[in-house]
Formats: C-alpha cells, sequence, structure tokens
C-alpha cells in the first residue's frame, strides 16, 4: 500500500465566419437514430478490483462540474470560456479555427453533462494529457509536445491551474461541486513508448485527489479507460483502493465510470447502437476525405493510420470518440 493512500484517507473532511469559408454547426442538438445497448454495472465498495459504483455523488444537487483530463474531456477553454462547438474545415476540432479546440466533431461528455444537468463547466482537460510527467521516461526531462505540437501538460499543472483561478470563476460550493478526472490513454502511450513508474503515476492521481479535497472537494467522478490492459487495469485497481478507503474514513463521494464497458458493447456489435463506421476522419488533422455522417461512427478524429474490420477496437489503433458518442 502506497503511503499517499494512508495521507489520502486520512484527510478530514472540508466545508467550504471567418472571411469566406463556410461554417459547419455540429448538430448537438439533434436526435440521432443510435440507442445505449449496454447499462453501468454497479460494483461495491469490498471490490478486489476498479469497479463502477456511486457512493453518493447526486448529479441532481451539481451546479459546477470541474474537469482534468486529457483530449477525451478537454473542450480547448482551459479553465476559460469555451468557443461554441462549430467546425470550420479543414479544421477539424469543434471550436477551434486554427489551434486546438475539441477532439471531436460537437461537444465533449463533459459539456453534455453539464448541460443535461444545469451545471456550469470548468474544464482544465488539455489534449495529450498524463498523470505525471515525471512518471514516464518520454516525457520527464521536458518542455514536451504532443503530436500536434502543443506543450503536453499533466495533472498536478492542471490542478495547480484550477487552484489559483478557480474560485474566482465559479461558486465552489463543496456540496453542489463535481470534480471529474479522466486519465490513463496517454499514460498508457506514453509508458509503452520509454517505460516509466506506474507506482508514481498511481501515487500522483491520489495526491491530487488529496489536494482537491483539501481545497474543498467532496464529490468526484473518474473513469476508467475505455480499454483492457494489465498496466492500466492494476493501476485503476490501486485507486479503486484508495478512494474506496477515503469514502470510508472521511465520508469523500465518489462515482466510477468504467468505459471498457460501452466500448466492450460497441466492439462486439456496434449495429446495436447504430453505427455504420468505426472511424470518420481518415486524417487526424483534417476533414478532408472524411465520412459524411459523422453522428453514425463511433470515433470521430483518428489516431493513426489504420484498417478495422467491422468494430474491432484496439487501444493503439483507435481515436477519439464521435459527438454522439460523447453523448452516451
Amino acid at each position: 500500500m502506497f503511503p499517499v493512500f494512508l495521507a489520502f484517507s486520512l484527510l478530514p473532511k472540508i466545508s467550504l465566419a471567418f472571411g469566406a469559408k463556410t461554417i459547419y454547426v455540429s448538430a448537438v442538438n439533434v436526435t440521432q437514430s443510435l440507442s445505449l445497448a449496454v447499462s453501468p454495472t454497479c460494483g461495491s465498495l469490498n471490490s478486489t478490483n476498479f469497479t463502477e459504483l456511486n457512493t453518493g455523488v447526486n448529479l441532481k444537487a451539481t451546479k459546477t462540474v470541474v474537469a482534468f483530463g486529457d483530449s477525451w474531456t478537454a473542450n480547448g477553454s482551459n479553465g476559460t470560456i469555451p468557443f461554441p462547438p462549430v467546425l470550420y474545415p479543414p479544421n477539424p476540432s469543434a471550436g477551434s479555427y486554427s489551434g486546438r479546440g475539441r477532439a471531436s466533431n460537437g461537444y465533449v461528455w463533459v459539456e453534455d453533462l453539464g448541460n443535461s444537468i444545469g451545471a456550469k463547466v470548468i474544464d482544465y482537460a488539455v489534449g495529450g494529457a498524463v498523470v505525471d510527467l515525471q512518471a514516464y521516461n518520454s516525457t520527464k526531462n521536458g518542455p514536451v509536445f504532443t503530436s500536434d505540437n502543443q506543450l503536453r501538460v499533466d495533472f498536478v499543472e492542471q490542478t495547480s491551474l484550477f487552484l489559483q483561478q478557480g474560485r474566482f470563476l465559479a461558486d465552489l460550493n463543496p456540496d453542489t461541486t463535481l470534480y471529474t478526472v479522466q486519465f490513463g490513454i496517454n499514460d498508457h502511450g506514453q509508458y509503452a513508448i520509454a517505460g516509466g513508474d506506474w507506482n508514481k503515476t498511481t501515487e500522483t492521481f491520489l495526491q491530487q485527489l488529496s489536494i482537491l479535497q483539501a481545497h474543498g472537494a467532496k464529490n468526484f467522478l473518474i473513469h476508467w479507460v475505455y480499454f483492457l490492459d494489465t498496466l492500466t487495469d492494476a493501476f485503476q485497481t490501486r485507486i479503486h483502493d484508495g478512494i474506496c478507503k477515503a469514502h470510508q474514513v472521511n465520508g469523500t463521494n465518489f462515482a466510477t465510470v468504467n468505459l471498457q464497458n460501452l466500448f466492450g458493447a460497441i466492439n462486439t456489435s456496434g449495429s446495436k447502437f447504430g453505427y455504420t463506421n468505426t472511424t470518420c476522419l481518415a486524417l487526424s488533422n483534417s476533414t478532408d476525405f472524411g465520412c459524411k455522417h459523422p453522428e453514425s461512427s463511433v470515433f470521430y478524429i483518428r489516431e493513426l493510420q489504420h484498417n478495422l474490420i467491422d468494430f474491432q477496437l484496439n487501444v493503439n489503433e483507435a481515436g477519439h470518440p464521435s459527438a454522439v458518442v460523447h453523448k452516451f
């Protein structure tokens, strides 16, 4: 057991149109002919492995959502006001004319969550982010940049920026503020490049939760990654152990979502959801040669060049979800 588990568990509860270009607006409010063919499976605090659970997070009471993570959560705002999810081809990122916006063709999941419950969203997630840059040999000698030439950041930096400005941006009443955390995809990728230290990744993840709790956080929503892998599974199980101990000691509320269930079901039979295509765009940085109906695609932006048969998804080949997948 890491020392950080004990430190985290013992923290007390604290009250507290450009030119002549055509603009394509994402169909964010259009009803799509897709269905949710899998439901969450609630697990137990006593589970020895990571699972889906909710120890008391009340979405109906949530007025503010503070988000941390990577491109699956990022809306390009980095704690500021985001641009509307408008597409400016050939840039594939909704909400960006020339730089980094959303890695999708519409709202990302945390924005959909905020819209559905009427909560303000403050999004600190950044594409390419990992839990701790110092945990991986490929990133610890920084600064380092992502494939789209953007500075790579981590959970530590995102937390620090939030603590500097967050209290000025929204009402952070502990009872009505939800903190969402979504990491692991890029951690898996950076470790695969040159190795690293998953123990440090785990410690840092729990330390950041501790820091946020010390500043009033009482409600967390944590996403487990969408793929099966020995390393990320072990990492998530240790995080699960840490947050369960925290809840038992000080009553911090945690809800966890296992994306493996959703994408596993899509992988088995995408047609049950209404999908007819795996990835919409042929290129990772352009809408050229893309599909005509992204709402029928599982992924929108391609991460790597690959050929897939049916819906056989591969962690090293998949990209970024389409807007309709984010709604799930």
